[in-house]
């Protein structure tokens, strides 16, 4: 590897490290999921822990909510919810999505979320492919929700 390109990387790495977060979870959008194996729903809300090993539970998202990524920690995401009331905490990927149905029938993967109109919208990609577009997120459901 050339030493301009090790210099880059680590220089980004460091940058990284510096911001608190790694590259794959960097300010990513997931929607919450409190919906069992069958698409239905089990748990209104998911709680927001203190600390992957501390269960102390500091906050809450509702089923369907989007929030953001702010770390990592192996299968543990740190959140932030993206409506008030704003809620930051830990919770399982097992309670995380990344996919969503939009308007019942397409597939769409998230790419980011703005406030709009006092409500979200949601940067949507097509898992097919296709032109990405933003959305209104009361239009995105879990994949298998009824």
């Amino acid at each position: 590897m050339p030493v301009a390109l090790r210099l880059a990387l680590a220089a980004a790495a460091i940058a990284i490290a510096a911001a608190g977060c790694d590259a794959s979870s960097a300010q990513s959008i997931v929607m919450v999921s409190g919906r069992d194996d069958h698409g239905l729903l089990a748990r209104p809300a998911i709680g927001l822990q203190r600390s992957p090993t501390d269960p102390t539970v500091v906050g809450s998202a509702q089923d369907g909510t989007f929030v953001t990524v702010l770390r990592e920690d192996r299968s543990w995401l740190l959140v932030r919810t993206l409506v008030a009331p704003i809620d930051e905490g830990w919770v399982n990927d097992h309670d995380l999505r990344g996919v969503g149905v939009l308007d019942g029938s397409a597939r769409v993967r998230f790419r980011d979320a703005r406030p709009s109109g006092g409500g979200i919208e949601i940067l949507v990609v097509p898992v097919e492919g296709g032109e990405e577009r933003w959305v209104n997120a009361g239009r995105i459901r879990e994949v298998g929700a009824s």
